[in-house]
């Protein structure tokens, strides 16, 4: 009789025992697995498709105010820099400014003599081929015929007989980078240059996509569902138990 309490003590401890093996401890943490990311600038790793974007200093500035556009330029052969065409009006001007090794450009203009207009921007990169498919015939103020490099025809003009300007002028510089057969990409821009002490008018504006992080996955924690001091008073009794099983069948 004795011989078959202690048994079932015993039984009775073992699975004690086991279970407190298949049972996490409380306050241990179950490792989670790691998610991680990792952005092109910091892998060192760009892409080689050409890219460009820009952005100005100020949408509204006054008269005499400096205004200066920069951006970023990437891919592709970069070495004739960006062309930055501003124009409003009969009044057009295009310069080329250099790309930094970092792709970053930048360029101050001086508004003093520039008259209160919306001013259309459009930056150009050479893309592939380090070659300005479509540029102004003769760069500088009040140059205005639009010519396609390539085939050396005249694409449009800001000037003269049939010219075109403004919104206008800005669909059909459009269209003229977008045509088949040249490769240029570009970004556009527009700002509203009031005269001192003006109320500047509304100014059209664009939004950036927002940018999302991914944020890694927090660990997670896995606890038992027994209390620590219950999981040690069990292991105690275990050990007792299984002691007094083997001072009995000895």
């Amino acid at each position: 009789m004795k011989k078959s309490v202690s048994l079932g003590i015993a039984v009775i401890a073992l699975v004690l025992l086991a279970a407190l093996v298949v049972l996490p401890v409380s306050g241990v943490a179950t490792p989670a697995t790691a998610v991680t990311t990792t952005s092109p600038a910091a892998s060192g790793v760009t892409s080689a498709k050409p890219f460009i974007s820009a952005t100005v200093s100020s949408s509204a500035p006054t008269v005499g105010d400096p205004l200066t556009i920069s951006g970023l330029a990437t891919g592709g052969n970069l070495a004739s820099g960006v062309q930055i065409w501003i124009f409003a009006g009969h009044y057009v001007s295009v310069t080329t400014v250099p790309v930094n090794a970092d792709g970053t450009f930048s360029k101050t203009y001086q508004t003093a003599t520039l008259p209160p207009a919306m001013y259309y921007v459009f930056v150009q990169s050479p893309s592939t081929d380090g070659t300005f498919d479509i540029a102004l015939y003769d760069a500088g103020i009040y140059s205005g015929q639009v010519v396609n490099t390539r085939t050396k025809s005249t694409v449009f003009n800001f000037t003269g007989t049939g010219s075109v300007q403004d919104a206008a002028a800005s669909k059909a510089l459009s269209d003229a980078l977008n045509q088949p057969g040249q490769d240029d990409i570009y970004t556009k821009l527009t700002f509203q240059l009031s005269a001192t002490g003006a109320t500047p008018a509304a100014v059209i504006t664009t939004v950036a996509a927002p940018v999302t992080t991914a944020v890694p996955a927090a660990a997670t924690t896995a606890k038992s569902p027994l209390p620590v001091e219950v999981t040690a008073g069990a292991l105690v009794i275990s050990g007792c138990c299984a002691a007094l099983f083997m001072r009995k069948t000895h």
